[in-house]
């Protein structure tokens, strides 16, 4: 993927089409469920920062913001549901096909069956060692398969791109872009010197939060933040936000992720290679992340409704890009 694919990632769209998108509500979205067979009875909107998202009494059906994903890379994401169904894996099911309702692109989910809990913030051990197996899983269906629209793994054409998104936005300090310029170049710098690193459809975001539960069962979905990289960006995201249950709430944060990392990454080789070498990536991959997050952040603050939903931070603040920069700097230097 070229330096203008992470442009275009965070670019603004259409206007009309992008109107349309942010204004979608629950009645417009009932007309399409009625449309390919479902009751649209007992709709609701769920939250997302990103897409639109409404429940009904047997399906889900998110709506996708134009312009990020081209169809073909929607597409790709479909598929990628499809071969992790067909191999049994605990995932969201798709249904049908991507579908377009007046420009919009969107995909259909079997709505999963009450009851169940989400977003889990504290777990016993058989259900970390179910959630980790289940992406062990993730990733032995992703490597069956190529996907040629989504994002590829590449550090430089990824900083370049989230750096001109950002510069663009106007919120980082113009005093500051020679220091996350040389975030970037270091980044780049270091992920080299690990040679050539397997890539192949990953889920992205695998977060607890992107977990159901059903009873200890973890049923994951969202793959929205698919990708072509290493594997170890979604086992490192594995190991927060959740706590353990044999670990006081009081115990030191950077202690408890160790030990939790250690957990995941135990029960991940059970089912995965998983070589040693492949730890000293994780603060890297935690950079990686990071600047596509500020990428994002900055193309999205002026849209309305985003930044209420993220109270702790406030990125017209020069002291927020100074404690960013100072974080992605101490994850370079560990």
């Amino acid at each position: 993927m070229s330096k203008q694919f992470w442009i275009d990632q965070f670019a603004p769209t259409d206007s009309e089409l992008q109107s349309s998108f942010l204004n979608l509500n629950i009645t417009d979205c009932k007309s399409t469920v009625e449309e390919i067979g479902f009751s649209s009875a007992s709709g609701v909107s769920y939250d997302s920062a990103e897409n639109r998202v409404f429940g009904f009494d047997e399906i889900v059906v998110k709506f996708y913001r134009p312009g990020r994903w081209s169809k073909e890379a929607i597409e790709e994401e479909f598929v990628f549901l499809k071969d992790l169904q067909d191999h049994g894996v605990s995932f969201v099911r798709p249904i049908g096909e991507v579908g377009t309702w007046k420009g919009l692109n969107y995909i259909v989910y079997e709505r999963v069956a009450r009851p169940y809990v989400d977003d889990r913030s504290i777990l016993d051990e058989e259900s970390v060692k179910r959630m980790v197996h289940t992406v062990a899983q993730i990733h032995k269906v992703g490597a069956k398969r190529e996907a040629s629209h989504r994002p590829f793994f590449n550090p430089k054409d990824m900083g370049e791109g989230c750096f001109e998104v950002i510069q663009r936005a106007g919120f980082l300090p113009t005093s500051q872009f020679k220091r996350y310029e040389d975030v970037i170049s270091e980044l780049v710098r270091k992920v080299a010197s690990f040679g050539d690193i397997p890539i192949q459809r990953i889920h992205g975001d695998t977060y607890s939060g992107n977990v159901l539960w059903k009873g200890s069962h973890p049923i994951f979905m969202d793959l929205d933040d698919f990708q072509v990289g290493p594997v170890a960006i979604d086992v490192k995201l594995l190991s927060f936000p959740w706590r353990l249950d044999s670990l006081s709430e009081q115990m030191d944060r950077r202690e408890r992720r160790a030990i939790q990392n250690e957990m995941v990454l135990k029960f991940y080789r059970e089912v995965n290679d998983f070589p040693k070498e492949w730890e000293k990536l994780f603060p890297l991959l935690s950079v990686y992340r990071d600047i596509q997050f500020d990428a994002w952040f900055s193309a999205r603050w002026n849209e309305p409704g985003f930044a209420k939903n993220y109270e702790d931070d406030d990125i017209t603040q020069e002291s927020w890009w100074l404690e960013n920069l100072e974080g992605l700097e101490d994850l370079l230097n560990s």
